[in-house]
Parts: C-alpha cells; sequence; structure tokens
C-alpha cells in the first residue's frame, strides 16, 4: 500500500528523541546528588514519567509523519497501554543508571531489557492501528530494529551514568553531543521498525474512527515540549537552590569555627 512521510513531523520526533536524552542525562545528575530517600522517590517518579512521556511522543510523532492511503487512527486503550510500557522503562533506565555503580552484567540486563520494553512499545503503539488484515513485519528489519533498540538503550544507560556528574571538565557540551546521538538512535530504531512494516493492499484500519492523528499531534507536541523544558528548568532551580543551601551551611560552620567555643 503507499504510503509517506511528513518530512517536518519527521524532524520534530528528531527534536522530542534529543531533547528527552538531554533530560534523562541531567536527571540522572539530579538523583545521584539527592540524599533523602523522599526526594529521591519523588524525583525518580517524576523523571519516568517525563521521561516515559519524552519517549513515547517521539514515537507517536514518527508515526503522525507516516500516511497511508486510508485513513488511519489509533485505539485509546492500546495507545495508553504504550505510553505506560514507556514511563515503566525509564523509572527503570533512572533507576540502573543512579546507581553509585554500574557492574558490566547489570548495564547489559538492563540495556536489554529497556530495549525490548522500547521496542515493545513501539509494536505495541502500531497494533492500535487495528489493521485488518494484520501489519506483517520483514523477518530482517524486525530484528535489526530489537537489535537497534538494546545497543541504544545500553550506550544510552552507559552515557548516562557516566556523565551524571555535573563536575566533569566541558559536562555540558558532553550532554549535548551524547543526547544527540542518543536521540537519534531511538529515531532510528523507530523508523527500522516502520520499514519492516507491510501494509497489504485493500488493508483497513479499525481504528479509523478513534484517536485521530490531527488530535494526537495538536496535542502531543507542544505538551511534550512544555512538559519536557519544565522539567528541565525545575532540576536546575532545585539544584541551584540545594547548592545555596550547603554553601550557606558550610559558611555558617566556618564562622562557628573561627568563633571558637562560647565561654
Amino acid at each position: 500500500m503507499p504510503s509517506h512521510y511528513n518530512l517536518g513531523l519527521v524532524v520534530v520526533s528528531l527534536i522530542v528523541a534529543t531533547l528527552a536524552s538531554f533530560t534523562a542525562i541531567d536527571l540522572a545528575d539530579r538523583l545521584s546528588l539527592l540524599t533523602y530517600a523522599r526526594a529521591r522517590h519523588i524525583w525518580l517518579a517524576a523523571g519516568a514519567l517525563v521521561m516515559g512521556i519524552g519517549i513515547w511522543s517521539m514515537h507517536f510523532i514518527g508515526m503522525l509523519s507516516f500516511s497511508l492511503s486510508i485513513p488511519i487512527g489509533y485505539d485509546f486503550a492500546i495507545t495508553c497501554y504504550s505510553l505506560v510500557i514507556a514511563v515503566l522503562i525509564s523509572g527503570f533506565a533512572l533507576h540502573v543508571v543512579t546507581q553509585e555503580r554500574l557492574k558490566l552484567s547489570h548495564l547489559l540486563v538492563g540495556g536489554v531489557l529497556m530495549g525490548f520494553g522500547i521496542a515493545g512499545m513501539h509494536y505495541m503503539g502500531m497494533a492500535a492501528m487495528l489493521m485488518n488484515p494484520a501489519i506483517s513485519y520483514e523477518p530482517g528489519i524486525f530484528i535489526a530494529s530489537i537489535v537497534i533498540a538494546i545497543a541504544a538503550s545500553t550506550a544510552a544507560l552507559w552515557v548516562a551514568h557516566t556523565l551524571r556528574h555535573g563536575d566533569q571538565h566541558h559536562v555540558m557540551r558532553k550532554r549535548v553531543a551524547a543526547a544527540c546521538v542518543m536521540g537519534a538512535a531511538i529515531a532510528g530504531m523507530h523508523y527500522t521498525g516502520m520499514a519492516a512494516a507491510n501494509f497489504p493492499v485493500g488493508s483497513v484500519c479499525g481504528a479509523a474512527n478513534g484517536v485521530k492523528p490531527e488530535w494526537l499531534a495538536v496535542a502531543v507536541i507542544p505538551f511534550t515540549f512544555a512538559i519536557l523544558l519544565v522539567t528541565l528548568l525545575l532540576s536546575r532551580l532545585d539544584a541551584r537552590a540545594e547548592f545555596l543551601a550547603n554553601s550557606v551551611a558550610r559558611l555558617n560552620e566556618q564562622i562557628d569555627r573561627l568563633r571558637g567555643p562560647i565561654p
């Protein structure tokens, strides 16, 4: 069946993937500095939600860039399930990368699980179209998409763990470069998976009366950019506030030492 892509939305999906990757690296830094369990749990839950929304949004913006010669839509329930998967794997990823030590075995197992999670989210999103007859996939390209997802996830976990401390030399440049690579890898997995899909001539989208692509575009794109940017801002402000509080505490300690014991 004839299909085509909207180049503008493809570019937007790549930008979202890159921004989500940068947010993940920044949140890993924030979480690694937290010592209070309550604050850590709050930031971990918030980070999983935001990062999951970012990854899921990249996927669906990529889906929105794809058009067939027939009306298409998405089943609401299955679409929500794919978002839940994205949030869960994001929480798992943040938990892994914020550990003090990341063993090779943990990195590999985490990369495989996260890769399968991202691939599962993607193919569940494809299933939300409820195509009849069902979408078939080229086995070689299908396997390649999963391999890319696992490789990208493993690299992302290692990079996020390595760059989680902000006191490194040129750390911001490294984070931006890493986010660009990670974003390209995530997008690469998505479009490889799309390339594996075959839509037989005469196929009908069973979800054509469900969630419309136009509604998703209007709702998802601005919301995703807003929540990712707000999260980055709050993370920076919270880190700055904690830095100032620690500086004041250290200054008070020095003043107390200079004064000496009170007679």
